[in-house]
């Protein structure tokens, strides 16, 4: 599903929300919740981070996180998504399109790394209302 075909509140909400929250499980399978500036790019959403952070290590150590992102208007998604690095080839734009929506907002990284994750398919047996969720 391409951004142009995606839910339109799903839009408005993705596009006009700066922060979301990534859920991740700890090596010790506790969970961890850790906010984030976010942009869309293409079908999917990116984020930087130092690869050394809790999140992005367990993002990236077994592929799987979970996102929310809500409004002042109590409307929310859920995307239920696969996590991955930027490919090198594609940062360039990355970067166009985080800068678009966060200005000159930059996370404080001594190395900064771009992760990936697919918005994928509306959940019509879990969305409901104003909460839309989608699972990649």
């Amino acid at each position: 599903m391409g951004v142009d075909d995606m839910n339109e509140l799903a839009k408005e909400i993705l596009d006009t929300v700066e922060v979301g929250a990534l859920a991740t499980v700890n090596v010790d399978r506790t969970p961890l919740v850790t906010p984030l500036h976010f942009a869309c790019f293409g079908n999917s959403i990116i984020w930087i981070s130092e690869p050394t952070a809790r999140h992005s290590e367990n993002a990236f150590r077994n592929g799987k996180a979970e996102f929310v992102v809500w409004d002042d208007k109590k409307r929310a998604v859920f995307l239920k998504t696969n996590v991955t690095e930027l490919p090198e080839s594609e940062k360039e734009a990355a970067m166009a399109a985080y800068k678009e929506k966060l200005a000159d907002f930059m996370p404080r990284c001594q190395n900064p790394q771009i992760y990936v994750a697919p918005i994928g398919e509306l959940d019509e047996k879990t969305t409901t209302g104003n909460w839309l969720h989608f699972i990649a």
